[in-house]
């Protein structure tokens, strides 16, 4: 029996990750999967050896108060590398930890190294680009122009396509076939045990600790100004996404009062909905979401968006030093055009994001911005990526070890 050690250390990651595991699954049922990651993961058929919680913090100067969690991951799961000795190791996004261990796997073990999702080394700190090159022995990147970023660079990659284009279809796989946009928004709507009229505001802070307690209370701050700011807004409701692993307790704690809806004016006006496969978007009508994987499932779903980003201080200000490209939204970097709304750091102010929020609802900027979303999409490309790269680990497997 062979096995294959994977490290998925965030929520997206570890989405991708179970997927895979599922398709390599189905080709070779003796396989052991071993690894750092969450439910899904498990539910995929992987012996977690690590929480993924232990890494759920994202920055740098934030990462400090962390690094006992973050060194008792490592020492887990470089355990089970000497204990289990896979085959192949599979690291999957995450490159603050995942880099660093590959070098480690590397040097303790004669697996072989896949990096599926491979670090977006093309948006800051370059140098990581030749450490990637000279730690792993296979790439697999989810960005159309990632492979030419690369090849410029003299750094061989795979890319067949995104993963999020799998999960996406094979959500929608059963929908009825000539089922409008309305008509599913409706029907998500009853699905979800959301208000049937109205108007919807998707809230997205995140999965880790600092991005949290960033973002989630000047969303709610945003929606509660926009909300008051015309009769139109008066029954809004706002639908916070729960990334998988987090609770409504600990999203309420860190909301404060807001999350309670005593701020709103009105009761029930704040619900709660695990984020999961991607649906809950299909029953917004604009979204609020920080940078990351959610705004190319709300691009998949046509759901126009603003993106805002906080971070300490002294993180952004490293950022800003090695940053290459002008923008953080991943839907903004495909269309090589900032049609997406951000706002960053000083710029994220409730006041700013609501008045960005308010012509997204109806009018010319919601037809612009989707049609916009139209044209990202169809640069994700078509799906298989999940059973590309399941192919591409066979072919691993097959061959000799060096």
């Amino acid at each position: 029996m062979q096995t294959i050690l994977l490290s998925a250390g965030d929520v997206s990651g570890e989405m991708h990750a179970a997927a895979l595991v599922r398709a390599l699954a189905a080709r070779r049922p003796a396989t052991r999967f071993v690894g750092l990651g969450g439910e899904r993961m498990r539910a995929a058929g992987v012996e977690l050896v690590v929480d993924p919680r232990a890494l759920a913090v994202g920055g740098i100067v934030e990462l400090l108060p962390e690094l006992g969690r973050i060194v008792g991951a490592w020492r887990r799961l470089g355990r089970a590398l000497r204990e289990t000795e896979p085959a192949l190791v599979v690291l999957v996004d995450s490159g603050g930890f995942n880099l660093p261990f590959a070098r480690h796997v590397r040097r303790a073990s004669r697996a072989k190294i896949l990096y599926f999702i491979a670090p977006q080394v093309w948006a800051w700190r370059p140098h990581r680009l030749r450490q990637l090159a000279d730690r792993v022995d296979r790439i697999v990147v989810c960005l159309p122009f990632e492979r030419e970023h690369h090849a410029a660079r003299g750094v061989a990659v795979e890319y067949f396509g995104h993963p999020i284009v799998d999960a996406w279809t094979s959500v929608r796989r059963d929908d009825p076939p000539e089922e409008s946009a309305s008509e599913r928004q409706a029907r998500v709507r009853r699905l979800l045990d959301l208000p049937r009229e109205g108007s919807l505001l998707g809230i997205f802070p995140g999965s880790r600790r600092s991005e949290l307690a960033r973002h989630l209370p000047l969303q709610l701050e945003a929606f509660r100004r926009l909300r008051a700011s015309a009769p139109r807004f008066s029954t809004m409701t706002a639908v916070i996404g729960r990334a998988p692993g987090l609770t409504e307790a600990e999203l309420r704690r860190i909301a404060g009062p807001l999350g309670e809806g005593e701020a709103s004016g009105e009761a029930g006006a704040i619900r709660f909905v695990e984020t999961g496969d991607g649906r809950m978007l299909d029953a917004l009508d604009v979204a609020l979401t920080k940078p990351g994987t959610i705004t190319l499932e709300a691009t998949l779903s046509g759901c126009p968006m603003v993106v805002v980003g906080r971070v300490h201080p002294i993180t952004a200000w490293l950022a800003r030093r090695s940053a290459q490209v002008e923008s953080v939204a991943l839907p903004n970097l495909l269309a090589e055009a900032p049609f997406v709304p951000e706002l960053l750091q000083a710029d994220a102010t409730p006041e700013r994001v609501a008045s960005a929020l308010a012509p997204l609802f109806d009018g010319p900027e919601r037809t612009r911005q989707r049609a916009g979303l139209a044209r990202v999409a169809e640069r994700l490309g078509p799906p298989g990526a999940i059973e590309r790269t399941a192919s591409l680990v066979e072919e691993m497997l097959a061959s000799p070890r060096a």
